[in-house]
């Protein structure tokens, strides 16, 4: 059984086509179709089927699709268990993050962890649907996630922060006059609302289901930013995670001004992984400086 042949063909999957495949891998695109036609020979059967919209399972592959991805896995955590006992740290890491988190924490925590493991590679796959990240973690294809905690979820959690939600609004608002803004005083403004593919924030959601506040979006985003400039031209108020809103108003929001809430509302933070067996030795390791980096941070 040759591993590298499996991991070609997650790679391939994962990318969408061969020549994407290619790309990433440094094969020839004649290479990794020997490799494919190689691995299908073995096992006795088609595992892809090749259309002019590029690659798809069979259903054959996607029977063997979870096991794959689990043998892969397991050879990455052996080899790294082998380097381990070497004295060496190695292994491979894939995250996926929303774009708010990945923007603001992510580059500080990987300079601080290639300093201290310059053999590990990083994947980063940012996202803001959050059901796309789910599915991404709970089929394989990343090892860990950058996410708000849900009710629903049952992947295993580590909470890293709460991050508080703000009202954003322009600075000649008559909410602005108020250090703190009661909850139903946002009922009826023009409201700016961010969305991912999704669909609505789940955690403002589920606040205003929480407080019985009805509310009608004039406008939605998928764009944090481009929910700040839209207050700044006086289309109306939003809630964003102070998280990213300190980095916007950094740079901009020079006329747009930040309340906290009454009663205040958080999203929880952390890292969902699907199980503590998963856990690689390269995984724990950067779980470990996340912690660090963010402790040092308070």
């Amino acid at each position: 059984m040759d591993i590298k042949k499996y991991e070609v063909l997650l790679n391939t999957l994962d990318k969408g086509s061969f020549s994407k495949a290619c790309e990433f891998l440094g094969y020839t695109q004649s290479g990794i179709t020997h490799m494919m036609n190689s691995l299908e020979r073995e096992v006795g059967f088609p595992i892809l089927r090749r259309s002019n919209k590029g690659i798809q399972l069979t259903a054959e592959g996607q029977r063997v699709l979870p096991t794959i991805r689990e043998l892969v896995k397991l050879n990455a955590k052996l080899n790294q268990e082998f380097d381990l006992i070497r004295g060496v740290e190695t292994g491979k890491v894939c995250i996926g993050s929303f774009p708010t988190v990945a923007g603001v924490w992510l580059p500080k925590i990987f300079r601080t962890f290639q300093e201290k493991y310059p053999k590990i590679q990083i994947e980063l796959l940012e996202e803001n649907s959050l059901e796309r990240l789910e599915k991404w973690l709970a089929e394989g294809s990343i090892d860990l996630c950058f996410v708000s905690k849900q009710p629903y979820h049952t992947f295993k959690w580590i909470k890293l922060k709460n991050d508080p939600y703000l009202v954003v609004l322009p600075k000649n608002h008559p909410l602005a006059k108020y250090d703190c803004i009661p909850a139903k005083f946002i009922t009826g403004t023009s409201f700016l609302m961010c969305m991912s593919l999704d669909g609505l924030d789940k955690d403002i959601s589920r606040y205003f289901r929480r407080m019985g506040i009805s509310m009608k979006y004039k406008f939605t985003s998928n764009s944090d930013y481009t929910i700040v400039f839209m207050v700044e031209q006086n289309l109306g108020i939003s809630m964003l995670p102070k998280l990213i809103l300190d980095k916007i108003l950094c740079n901009c929001g020079k006329s747009v001004v930040v309340r906290p809430l009454l009663p205040p509302v958080y999203r929880e933070l952390g890292i969902a992984i699907r199980s503590l067996q998963d856990i690689s030795p390269a995984m724990k390791r950067f779980i470990e400086c996340t912690k660090k980096v963010l402790l040092e941070e308070k």
